[in-house]
């Protein structure tokens, strides 16, 4: 049974450090014996550990597996950031719509292994080299805010860190979280500090700081573990059938999107800590500094009694025998739950008497996308599959904290019986959307903008529609009464993939989806455009739909009037858009009118089989952009490789493009194309270049022109990349302001058809480029330009181009799969001089 405790009192939940880190696809099964067994021996323990770093990803799972599943403390994982600056393996999603990836592969990783899982606001912008860096872009007083927030909400016993706040060889993110996790630290106990958080929270101070330390920050020389903290962590839990290890693989497999699939590494591991400050526990061991048992709480010692007895006499083939032992340790602690730590082993043993009874409970919805102002239709079902007696006392449908309704039912229920309670009303047309809350505000280069202090740092949203739920469960004459809460799901069933779960999700009875978020016109494509929106409706009525642009720019018509049918049935309306003749970029908005409310929406699904399914709603914006960039017509041929949405890009400038499948690379006849391009990492994910390449360099000899964007320097399918040796590396330009200097300056690559100027570099947007090559053959490679981060040398291989027999080779480390979609002039113009090489020499 998935259970998410009751959305409405958030500020008790945030006291009681019950936060909303889970991520299903689905209601989560009945949990057998074994499982049962593994959380009453949880239960045992009251410790608490807050780990924190900079990234998905960044976690040590092994740890974080270890600390809850072998030593039973609540663990919760602090990722500074969302991972909304780095590369997407698995799709073409860049920025926010990577940084929800990202979040929810967390949020799977941390119900693999236990834990909690916390944000902050810090926006990640892209890699920077240094924290100094960091702090100029990041929000430091905002960022340190958001950590004591964590710790005052969480009060962990310990603090554990990543990264160090001195090593400075890595990511600076990275080091600016472990210098503010020290701050913190100290100021989580100063009421003087951050005064606004105390009317939720209150003062903390931590035990012990350290930082999880490991070989890897001593690659350069020798890993001293002599004074360091140490516990061995590689340990087998047979109730699970599994390693520690084996859980942190799985854990880390989550980050697909990153290419972190594991095996695991079995047997014996150890971690390393080194001492930071507060107490300094004795014997290297870092947990000797905490009472993790039940005496450190009044009362706790003939607790921890009744749960060893509970454990010692359970039965695995009769769970449902200690339902009486359970239910009277509930009412030991329903007095004592003022205590945060005992709040939360309430909760967990309110769990677990549900799947000692063999409770299983779904609320699903007749649709998955529920439209403001319409009627919906609510399902609640409920099965005791043990020999137990189990009563509904209520069933009510909530809606952002309001109540919509009640089930009706009879309180009895059967073992073994399903039950089925139905519920039919009206989603009021005030109702919020859903969407993530971080971006409903637009977010700064550095910061996202969350104005209630509440939602900082929960993962994602409280779920809007739930079905909160009151059970009383009697044994041997006593009984326990208490609440949860049942996320609402639509359920569908698929031939082959059988049962599949979505989020009930709140959106407007209207959506208009632009078939594309930019238009770009050049200098060949000054004529009007069309602008094809596809509307979505989810209500029957009819609609105005409106294209709002601003001065010089001509939309026509004005308005389209359409009946649409609901049911999320969907039509397409063409506009025409004609740019002014000054050269200018401008955002468009497309409006709805339907009963009386103006709707500004526009939807995004992201949908991957490892990750629940996500719904964004976005305003529904274009950009256009009168760009003055020179075309001829092309024919492209292009490999996509990890994904990006150049392709399409290229065509609104006049370019046929044709996708290259990477099963045709040995086949397909490449003359056809007068230029071909591979995509960003296509030498990292498409394995039939490790085989097709000298097909490549054969079309460039013969003539052609190809442009290879960047590639990671690791897992490359083949070191033949170019004609001539070259070397990918970890070499990047993080200033996207970074001055660019001009080493060819006769380079047609900086001259034809559009002259280069420094112009051309205004605007970027979060980097200039990323692994360029270090090394490479200098005769026959020429650099094009030169750049540097602040206090650093210049680099030149950002952009190296090749003659090989008749035809041009291009490696380009730079980000024009950022820049390109950010609408950015001169990377279109710089863009479009690589495609147009071998041209002007003719």
């Amino acid at each position: 049974m998935q259970k998410i405790w009751k959305v409405l009192p958030v500020a008790a939940l945030m006291v009681t450090g019950i936060f909303f880190a889970g991520a299903q696809k689905a209601p989560e099964k009945n949990w057998n014996s074994a499982r049962i067994l593994h959380e009453l021996n949880k239960m045992k323990h009251v410790g608490r550990v807050l780990y924190i770093a900079a990234h998905p990803d960044d976690e040590n799972v092994e740890l974080i597996s270890y600390l809850v599943n072998v030593k039973g403390y609540e663990t919760t994982y602090l990722s500074l950031t969302r991972g909304d600056g780095g590369q997407d393996l698995i799709g073409p999603e860049v920025r926010e719509e990577l940084g929800i990836i990202r979040t929810q592969e967390l949020l799977m990783a941390r119900s693999v292994d236990g834990g909690e899982q916390l944000f902050s606001r810090a926006n990640d912008f892209g890699f920077s080299k240094t924290a100094d860096e960091t702090f100029h872009i990041w929000n430091r007083i905002d960022v340190l805010g958001d950590i004591v927030w964590a710790i005052r909400k969480y009060k962990p016993d310990i603090i554990i860190t990543r990264f160090s706040p001195t090593y400075t060889k890595t990511h600076g993110h990275h080091q600016a979280s472990a210098i503010l996790a020290m701050e913190a630290f100290n100021d989580a106990a100063d009421s003087t500090k951050y005064p606004e958080q105390l009317q939720y929270v209150s003062t903390w101070k931590t035990l012990s700081m350290f930082w999880n330390t490991s070989y890897w920050f001593f690659r350069d020389k020798k890993f001293d573990t002599a004074g360091l903290y140490s516990t061995p962590v590689g340990i087998y839990i047979p109730l699970l059938g599994k390693s520690v290890n084996e859980l942190a693989a799985e854990a880390e497999s989550m980050h697909k999107s990153q290419g972190n699939g594991s095996s695991p590494d079995r047997g014996d591991r150890t971690e390393y800590f080194s001492y930071l400050q507060g107490i300094k526990p004795e014997n290297r061991n870092i947990f000797n500094s905490v009472n993790d048992s039940w005496t450190r709480i009044k009362g706790g010692e003939a607790i921890s009694q009744q749960i060893e007895n509970i454990i010692s006499t359970f039965d695995i083939q009769h769970p449902e025998k200690s339902l009486n032992a359970m239910i009277l340790l509930h009412h030991k602690l329903e007095p004592m739950s003022s205590n945060y730590l005992v709040a939360d082993k309430l909760k967990q043993l309110e769990e677990i008497i549900l799947q000692c009874a063999g409770v299983y409970a779904e609320a699903t919805s007749n649709k998955e996308f529920l439209p403001v102002g319409d009627s919906i239709h609510i399902t609640y079902g409920l099965i005791v599959q043990n020999n137990a007696d189990v009563k509904v006392n209520n069933a009510s449908l909530i809606v952002n904290g309001r109540e919509l309704g009640k089930f009706k039912s009879e309180s009895a229920l059967k073992p073994n019986e399903v039950n089925t309670l139905n519920l039919a009303t009206v989603l009021p047309d005030t109702t919020h959307f859903s969407g993530p809350y971080w971006l409903e505000e637009t977010p700064g280069v550095g910061m996202y903008k969350v104005q209630n202090q509440l939602l900082r740092g929960l993962p994602q949203n409280p779920q809007q529609v739930i079905v909160h739920v009151s059970y009383t469960i009697s044994s041997g004459g006593t009984d326990a009464t208490f609440e949860c809460d049942l996320p609402v799901y639509n359920k569908v069933t698929d031939p082959v993939k059988a049962d599949i779960y979505s989020l009930a999700r709140i959106v407007p009875p209207i959506i208009i989806n632009p078939e594309s978020k930019l238009l770009v016109f050049g200098n060949s494509t000054i004529q009007a455009k069309e602008l094809t929106v596809k509307v979505k409706s989810f209500s029957k009525g009819k609609a105005r739909i409106k294209v709002n642009a601003p001065a010089g720019w001509t939309i026509s018509p004005a308005f389209i009037d359409a009946d649409v049918k609901g049911g999320g049935d969907e039509q397409l309306l063409t506009f025409s858009v004609t740019p002014p003749k000054q050269y200018e970029t401008a955002d468009i908005n497309i409006e709805a009118e339907m009963n009386g409310h103006t709707y500004n929406r526009s939807s995004e699904v992201i949908s991957y089989d490892h990750i629940p399914r996500q719904l964004l709603l976005p305003k529904s914006d274009v950009k256009v952009a009168h760009m003055n960039v020179v075309t001829t017509n092309k024919f492209i041929g292009y490999i996509v490789g990890a994904g990006d949405d150049v392709p399409d890009l290229l065509k609104q400038l006049g370019y046929k493009v044709e996708i290259i499948p990477a099963d045709k690379l040995a086949t397909i006849d490449l003359k056809k194309y007068e230029v071909i391009i591979s995509g960003i990492r296509a030498y990292n994910t498409v394995n039939e270049l490790k085989y097709n390449n000298d097909r490549l360099m054969e079309y460039v000899k013969n003539g052609g022109n190809y442009i290879v964007q960047y590639n990671k320097n690791f897992d490359l399918v083949t070191d033949k990349i170019g004609p001539y040796p070259l070397h990918p590396s970890n070499t990047r330009t993080t200033e996207e302001d970074s001055k660019v200097i001009f080493l060819a300056k006769n380079n047609p690559a900086l001259i034809s058809p559009n002259k280069i100027t420094d112009a051309d570099f205004d605007g970027w947007v979060q980097e200039r480029g990323l692994y360029y090559p270090d090394k490479w053959d200098t005769v026959n490679y020429v650099p094009i330009l030169e750049m540097a981060d602040s206090g650093e040398k210049p680099v030149d291989g950002s952009l190296l181009i090749s003659t090989y027999g008749k035809g041009h080779f291009t490696y380009t480390g730079l980000s024009f799969f950022r820049e390109l979609p950010a609408g950015v002039t001169g990377a279109y113009r710089l863009f479009v001089n690589l495609i147009e090489l071998g041209k002007s020499e003719k």
